[in-house]
This record gives C-alpha cells, structure tokens and sequence, in this order.
C-alpha cells in the first residue's frame, strides 16, 4: 500500500475517533477499518467490550461507514453475540445509508459518511464480563465494494 494512502487513511481514521469519541456517554467503542478492495462476504469483523455493570441501561450503536463507491442504499449486517456465559445469539440489522434519492444519510467529510444505526435499544448487560460480536456483510456479494469502517459503540441511556 502506498504511504500516502497509510498516512490519509491513518489521518481519517484519526479524525472520525475524535468526532465519535467526543460523546461522555460512551462506555465502550472501537471500529475496524476493512479493505480497501471490499469486504469479503464470509469476513468476520470482531469486537470485545468488558462489561461490569448489569443494572445500567444502555443503547448499543453499530457504525458504518462508507463512500461513494458504495452500491446500494442500505446494508445488511449480521450479528453474532457471544455472552460471558458462552450463550449466544444472532441477528440481522437493516443499515439505511441512503435516502429514496440516492442522498447520502449521516454526516459526511467529503466522500465518506458516517452513519451510526441503532442495534439494541434500553438494553442491560444481565452478566458482568466479555461480550463478544461478530459482524459479517450479508449483501450476497463475494466483495462488497464502498463500505470503509465498521464500528460499534455503548452508550450510557439517558432516559435512567
């Protein structure tokens, strides 16, 4: 990879952190940059998050970021959790980018959005411990081309 498109995606990446990371409620959040050729159908997208507190109320948030390459006006993403207790449980989001238009949805820098969709809401963490996600494309396409980043983050309720 060329070291100009390191240091711009590095840069980028840097800038959305600091955007999205500006929120006091967030308890926990990471996000993974995919390749620049695509995300593969079968790639799995992994995320930990140590959770100690089960009387709280949270809203988890998955992140997605795209650009202009992107094909379609939503995504579909499925969701793998893992509980501490190993018990587990899938899911499918619906991740609408784009309007009936083709207008982009979400905040934009340049050619890249970032749209944050919500995955759980008012939900509790019934165990303290490692929960884990799994999150894997499920558009049907061998390589989906556009979608930049995938994130999730945990944010404190405020309606407690």
């Amino acid at each position: 990879m060329n070291n100009r498109l390191v240091v711009w995606l590095l840069g980028l990446s840097s800038l959305w952190l600091v955007c999205t990371g500006c929120d006091d409620k967030a308890v926990c959040q990471d996000s993974k940059m995919i390749s620049s050729e695509g995300w593969r159908k079968n790639e799995l997208v992994s995320f930990d998050f140590d959770l100690t507190d089960t009387l709280g109320v949270y809203n988890v948030l998955v992140d997605v970021r795209n650009d202009n390459a992107y094909p379609f006006q939503n995504f579909w993403l499925f969701i793998h959790t893992m509980m501490p207790d190993s018990t587990e449980f899938s899911d499918t989001l619906n991740c609408v980018l784009a309007d009936n238009y083709g207008r982009w949805l979400g905040k934009s820098s340049g050619s890249m959005y970032h749209v944050p969709v919500a995955f759980r809401l008012s939900t509790k963490f019934p165990q303290a411990g490692k929960y884990h996600f799994d999150l894997v494309q499920g558009m049907r396409m061998d390589v989906l081309p556009g979608i930049t980043e995938i994130g999730m983050r945990i944010l404190k309720d405020g309606k407690e």
